[in-house]
């Protein structure tokens, strides 16, 4: 975001230490002490203050959990962007049920929010019915890729090959992928899982992975860094998304960018983007079965990925992005 609006008569806040042009760095003793929510507690104070000091016109922040919450009215307009809910954090993820404490702070920032930008339109439909902010308010634009970052190369793919790009964490699914992972090596032994990332599950899932005996079938990575993820999109039969939720697949377009299918679950922020079939497979999440199948598919009939639309491309991100912040 911070490249594609940059220049464009905006300043960015935020805790971190760097010297990019109009960034403003936030110091305070709350957000060493509160993280996120120290953010939040810094807004309420300072507000006017930096809108005076700034001679700002208009406000975007960025909410959701771990965002930035909105307590009380501005004297300027507000954009509010919702990467997604705590309803949905806490309604998916068991053990995160706390997090239902913040909904009252959550909901009161999107009914004082002037305009509302979701990620899709299943953060939308949440945002409706569960927090009862009016329709009008809400405008969808979905993430974004690079097409000169994430783009189809005439790369030979690597037999029967996999590719899992992502945090190894328990929201995530890469649990129920592994577990998935038998059923696909009965048709295909020769079956290759490549898992890229970091994450607080990485050493159970590699104990997992012995205690299934798949030590020939699942190769981790560990951080991929940003120049070598084209590659490895390219080069995999299919990508499988396997997350509780998510805000929006980020990876499910990046893969689709490369030309490469997805099979990903049917979930807030991925059903969006694979429910037309051309991009890839949907499948119930925890359905190991049907997991297996929609793999096993990918790898029986190999095919590039329909061209990504349009409406996932920075260029058209960038202008509708801007329209909203401007109208």
């Amino acid at each position: 975001m911070y490249r594609e609006l940059k220049g464009s008569d905006i300043l960015f806040f935020s805790p971190a230490d760097n010297a990019l042009p109009g960034h403003i760095r936030i110091k305070s003793w709350m957000i060493h002490l509160f993280k996120q929510v120290g953010v939040s507690i810094w807004l309420f104070l300072k507000g006017n203050q930096i809108i005076s000091e700034y001679r700002l016109d208009k406000l975007n922040i960025h909410a959701g959990p771990g965002g930035v919450l909105l307590i009380r009215k501005l004297p300027i307009p507000v954009l509010v962007t919702c990467h997604h809910t705590y309803w949905q954090q806490y309604t998916h993820i068991k053990a995160q049920f706390w997090k239902r404490i913040f909904l009252p702070f959550e909901r009161r920032t999107y009914r004082l929010a002037d305009k509302i930008i979701c990620d899709c339109e299943d953060t939308k439909r949440v945002l409706i019915e569960r927090y009862d902010i009016p329709m009008e308010k809400i405008t969808v634009i979905h993430c974004a890729v690079d097409s000169g970052k994430f783009h189809f190369e005439n790369l030979p793919k690597q037999s029967k090959s996999i590719l899992y790009i992502g945090r190894i964490a328990k929201r995530k699914g890469i649990d129920f992928l592994i577990r998935s992972m038998p059923l696909v090596v009965r048709t295909f032994p020769d079956v290759q899982l490549l898992v890229g990332g970091k994450g607080s599950h990485l050493e159970k899932m590699k104990s997992l992975v012995r205690q299934l005996g798949l030590e020939r079938n699942v190769t981790f990575l560990g951080f991929v860094p940003d120049d070598q993820l084209n590659t490895l999109y390219n080069q995999a039969h299919c990508v499988v998304v396997p997350s509780i939720f998510e805000g929006f697949g980020i990876t499910v377009i990046e893969a689709l960018a490369a030309g490469t299918r997805v099979v990903g679950t049917d979930v807030d922020g991925i059903r969006e983007i694979l429910n037309s079939g051309e991009y890839g497979r949907l499948v119930p999440y925890g359905n190991r079965q049907a997991l297996a199948d929609a793999i096993i598919a990918e790898l029986n009939e190999p095919k590039r990925a329909g061209a990504l639309r349009a409406e996932y491309l920075v260029e058209q991100f960038r202008n509708r992005y801007l329209q909203v912040l401007e109208g």
